[in-house]
C-alpha cells in the first residue's frame, strides 16, 4: 500500500516539474490548456454525433429525370413467311433419237414441230435390203427342198446322215438371215418416243446416217419442270408436295408442286437442287429460262415496325425499346422479312408499347415521360 502511495506522489511530482518548466511557473496557461482541450473534445463529440445522426437518417436521393420519348401500340398478326430461291425451267424429258441402221434419210423431221408419240421423224431408204431378202429367201427354198430330200435318202440308206443334218442347218441360218434383214427393214422408220417438239439440229433428206447418229431430239415440255437451290439450313422445311409459285423473266406467272428434293447437298455450294412441277399442256412455257421461285411456309404472328425502332443493346444483341408502365425496356427480336415499308419480327408477344422515337436515349430500367401517337401499328396481313 506504502508503495503505491508513493508511486503515486513521485508521479504528480513528476507532472508538476514538467508543467512548471514549460510554462515557467505561469499556471494561468494550464488552466487556458485545459479549457482548450475541453471544447476540442466537446467539438470532436457533436460531429461524431451529426455524422451517425446523417447515417441513421439519409437524405433523399434526388428523383431521376424521366426522359421524353413517343411510343405507338403494335398488334401482331399472322406472317406468312416465304422461302425464296432462283432457278429455271427444264423440260421434264429430252431424248435424242438415234438411228439403228445406216442408210440414205429419205424423210425428216422440221426443227420445232410437234410430235406425238409414234409419229413418223425419220425414213431411211430401204437400198438393197429387199433385193438381199429375196434372195435370202430364195435361197431358203431350196435349202428346205434339199433337207427333205436328204433326209429321205437317209431313211432309205442311201445317204449319210449327217448330210441331212447339215441342210437343215443351212436352212435355219438361212431363215435367221432373214429375220435380220426384217428388222433392219423395221429400224428404217424411226418415230417419236412421246408428245413433244423436235429441237436441235435434225437429219437432212439425202445425207447418210449412220447407225448411232441423231435423227432429231425430242423435248417434252408438259409438265414443265422448274429447278432451283436451297440452302442446307432451310431445306428441312420442304417436303414433297409441296405447293409453290415461280415468276419467269418472261413475265408468266405459274403454280406447281414440288416433285423432287435432294438426298445429298453440292459439295461445292452446300445447297439441295429442288424442282417443281408445272402443268404445261399449251407448251406456253419454255425451257431455260430464269424463274424466282417461291414457296410458302408455315405462318409465325410478328409485328410490322419501322425500321430506325430497332436498336442494340451493350451486348450487342438488336431488338427494340418498349414502355412498360413508366420505365424502358429493351426487347431483343428476331427478323422475319425486311422491306422498304418496314421491318417483321418476333419476340413481342401479341402487343406492346413500342418506342419509336427517342429510344436511343433511353436504356434498359430508364423511367419515361411518354407520349402516344395517334393509330395503332397493325401486324402484317395474311
Amino acid at each position: 500500500m506504502l508503495n503505491q502511495l508513493f508511486k503515486i506522489l513521485l508521479a504528480g511530482a513528476i507532472a508538476f516539474g514538467i508543467v512548471t518548466y514549460v510554462t515557467g511557473g505561469d499556471f494561468s496557461q494550464v488552466t487556458a490548456a485545459a479549457n482548450k482541450a475541453m471544447n476540442q473534445t466537446v467539438e470532436q463529440k457533436r460531429e461524431r454525433q451529426a455524422a451517425v445522426t446523417a447515417a441513421a437518417n439519409p437524405k433523399p436521393e434526388q428523383e431521376a429525370v424521366a426522359i421524353d420519348v413517343v411510343t405507338k401500340q403494335s398488334s401482331a398478326s399472322a406472317l406468312a413467311s416465304t422461302l425464296k430461291m432462283t432457278g429455271a425451267t427444264e423440260a421434264s424429258r429430252r431424248v435424242d433419237v438415234r438411228a439403228e441402221t445406216s442408210g440414205i434419210v429419205a424423210v425428216a423431221p422440221r426443227k420445232g414441230q410437234r410430235v406425238r408419240a409414234g409419229d413418223l421423224l425419220c425414213r431411211i431408204d430401204i437400198g438393197n435390203r429387199k433385193a438381199r431378202r429375196d434372195a435370202s429367201v430364195a435361197r431358203l427354198q431350196q435349202a428346205i427342198t434339199e433337207a427333205r430330200a436328204q433326209q429321205s435318202l437317209s431313211q432309205k440308206g442311201f445317204a449319210a446322215a449327217n448330210r441331212s443334218s447339215a441342210a437343215k442347218v443351212e436352212a435355219e441360218v438361212l431363215r435367221a438371215d432373214i429375220m435380220q434383214i426384217d428388222i433392219e427393214i423395221g429400224q428404217l422408220q424411226i418415230r417419236a418416243p412421246f408428245d413433244g417438239v423436235v429441237e436441235g439440229d435434225t437429219a437432212e433428206i439425202g445425207a447418210l446416217l449412220q447407225m448411232g447418229n441423231t435423227c432429231a431430239t425430242i423435248v417434252d415440255p408438259d409438265p414443265l419442270r422448274i429447278a432451283g437451290f436451297v440452302p442446307e439450313f432451310q431445306i428441312g422445311k420442304l417436303r414433297i408436295g409441296d405447293p409453290a409459285t415461280a415468276t419467269l423473266v418472261t413475265g408468266e406467272s405459274v403454280r406447281g408442286r414440288i416433285v423432287y428434293i435432294a438426298q445429298t447437298a453440292d459439295t461445292a455450294t452446300r445447297t439441295f437442287e429442288v424442282e417443281i412441277e408445272v402443268p404445261n399442256p399449251d407448251y406456253r412455257l419454255r425451257d431455260a429460262v430464269t424463274a424466282r421461285i417461291e414457296v410458302p411456309l408455315d405462318s409465325r404472328p410478328a409485328h410490322k415496325l419501322p425500321q430506325s425502332a430497332l436498336t442494340l443493346n451493350a451486348a450487342g444483341d438488336i431488338g427494340v425499346m418498349v414502355a412498360e408502365g413508366d420505365v424502358a425496356r429493351f426487347r431483343a427480336v428476331e427478323i422475319l422479312r425486311d422491306g422498304e415499308e418496314g421491318v417483321w419480327l418476333t419476340g413481342l408477344g401479341d402487343r406492346a408499347r413500342v418506342i419509336v422515337v427517342g429510344q436511343e436515349y433511353v436504356s434498359d430500367g430508364s423511367t419515361l415521360n411518354a407520349t402516344p401517337q395517334d393509330g395503332t401499328i397493325l401486324g402484317p396481313q395474311t
